[in-house]
């Protein structure tokens, strides 16, 4: 779930050319698609439940991608939006970086990373969705 820990550890190998194989899998996630973390146990049940909103301003981004939004300033402006809406929600940042850069993007390319950090309470949860181009069904082409 840390999108970003990931392609530092990545880049840190390449850098220094350790014969490591880093190898990144999906997310593991609780059957209301909130991140399986350790510090999900910090939360309360009121909490616990606040906490889906992650997941589900992640969906929201995809399906705005999905739908053929390209604009990733006003995905971004709209996840933001979502997760404002829950009042044990406190936005750390809501990211949208190239996928081995990590530095912001405002339009789709290929792919971007949706990042947040999210306090649900006094708790620190993170989580990310790939984002992906559409791909026109007749060419292919993105």
């Amino acid at each position: 779930k840390d999108y970003q820990q990931l392609i530092l550890i990545k880049r840190m190998v390449q850098d220094l050319n350790f014969p490591i194989e880093i190898v990144s899998c999906p997310i593991v996630r609780e059957s209301d698609g909130l991140a399986m973390s350790s510090r999900n146990l910090y939360l309360s049940e009121e909490e616990r439940r606040a906490a889906t909103i992650l997941y589900k301003s992640l969906q929201l981004a995809e399906e705005m991608v999905e739908g053929g939004e390209g604009n990733l300033d006003l995905v971004k402006k709209e996840v933001s939006k979502m997760i404002s809406r829950e009042p044990l929600a406190r936005i750390d940042y809501v990211e949208i970086v190239h996928p081995h850069t990590l530095e912001p993007v405002s339009s789709l390319k290929g792919e971007a990373v949706l990042l947040l950090a999210v306090y649900i309470g006094q708790t620190r949860l993170i989580d990310n969705v790939i984002l992906r181009e559409k791909k026109d069904e007749k060419t292919g082409n993105a």
